[in-house]
């Protein structure tokens, strides 16, 4: 009986790859990328959404969370709960008619500003699974998130007594997917993405080294995103400094509901490891970020 029903997904399975992989929308194959695209904009469930290709017509948009389609470039849609959604997006192009689908991730708000030029909004951060306790340099921090960002704030002693704000280089290690088995495997990590430099010189998004595709010497990905990484605040009390960034949810593709990352913060001259949660080149313990608050 077992073995029947073995068949009976397999040639299920198979005719359902069959049709996917001949289907067709518009002029175009499934394998293609059609002429549609939009942008999201974000409000913790509210969403605005705006078509960002200039030729279409007759635009309209599946929210994925079996509400009505609305018609228009722009449109505001509010979600009843956090999660996944496949977005559909419909348009005339050229006189022909395409279908564009992604997935898009829905999170709470944050109250989290990185422009506001202090740290009193980290105050109402206030998840215990959340708060960094601190090893080597850090002494305390916080985590939070919404649907554009990682939010990280730390205090750490500056290693050197005389050093600057930006007299410092850090390493940020992630786990996007929250599996050691994807990645480059750091001391069994999983780690799909390292970067270093510094956040707040203007030269960590070029450092990015692509662990994924990588090898031990770590070669650099080969872009340059200004988004990847967003500074905030940043002050230096007597010998502490504290600061905050924020880490892209889009660059990063951070789409499940935990991921999980390590930093290092050393001297200008790569001397002098502190880390926040164990000295380098140990990367064996990681902080989890759990993205399951409504």
């Amino acid at each position: 009986m077992k073995y029947f029903k073995f068949i009976q997904l397999f040639i299920a399975a198979s005719l359902m790859l069959i049709v996917m992989s001949c289907k067709k929308e518009g002029e175009y194959t499934l394998s293609d990328s059609p002429p549609l695209d939009f942008r999201s904009y974000y409000d913790g469930l509210t969403v605005t959404f705006a078509n960002a290709a200039d030729n279409a017509t007759n635009v309209s948009w599946d929210f994925g969370d079996k509400s009505a389609t609305v018609t228009g470039d722009s449109v505001v849609h509010t979600y009843a709960i956090t999660g996944n959604y496949v977005i559909t997006l419909n348009g005339t192009v050229d006189g022909k008619a395409y279908v564009f689908h992604t997935v898009l991730r829905v999170d709470k708000p944050s109250v989290v500003d990185l422009n506001d030029g202090g740290f009193a909004d980290w105050d109402g951060v206030t998840y215990p699974d959340f708060i960094l306790s601190g090893k080597g340099a850090i002494l305390s921090g916080k985590v939070d998130y919404d649907a554009n960002y990682v939010y990280i704030y730390v205090e750490f002693d500056s290693i050197a007594p005389n050093a600057g704000l930006i007299d410092h280089i850090f390493g940020v290690y992630m786990d996007v997917d929250n599996s050691t088995a994807t990645g480059f495997s750091m001391k069994e990590m999983g780690v799909d993405y390292g970067c270093e430099g510094n956040i707040y010189g203007g030269w960590f998004a070029p450092s990015m080294v692509d662990l994924v595709n990588g090898d031990p010497g770590w070669p650099f990905m080969g872009f340059d995103n200004p988004d990847a990484i967003v500074p905030g605040y940043i002050v230096k009390e007597v010998n502490t400094i504290k600061m905050e960034f924020g880490i892209s949810r889009e660059v990063f593709k951070i789409n499940s509901d935990a991921m999980s990352f390590s930093m290092s913060i050393m001297n200008s001259d790569w001397s002098d490891v502190g880390n926040l949660v164990t000295p380098l080149p140990d990367f064996s313990e990681k902080i989890p970020v759990l993205m399951n608050k409504q």
